[in-house]
């Protein structure tokens, strides 16, 4: 949600808001949350499948090892 509010705070930047019409609000609203939303939808069913996946591998402890070892070293400056 705060993704959308973010992108359609911009739109006054980049068009006249004077000239726009209700239909042109709502288009422009519809392709707002259909461009963000559907990005977060797409991200949501990947993690879901990811964490499917990763259930009937196993090692669970292992792979939180490594990511985490991951994230922290990512952190370390060189």
């Amino acid at each position: 949600m705060k993704a959308i509010v973010f992108y359609a705070s911009l739109f006054p930047v980049f068009i006249a808001i004077s000239a726009l019409t209700l239909p042109d609000i709502a288009i422009i609203l519809f392709v707002i949350v259909a461009t963000v939303g559907g990005v977060k939808l797409a991200y949501a069913f990947t993690a879901t499948k990811v964490v499917a996946i990763s259930k009937g591998l196993g090692g669970g402890n292992q792979s939180r090892l490594a990511s985490g070892t991951l994230i922290v070293g990512a952190r370390v400056p060189i």
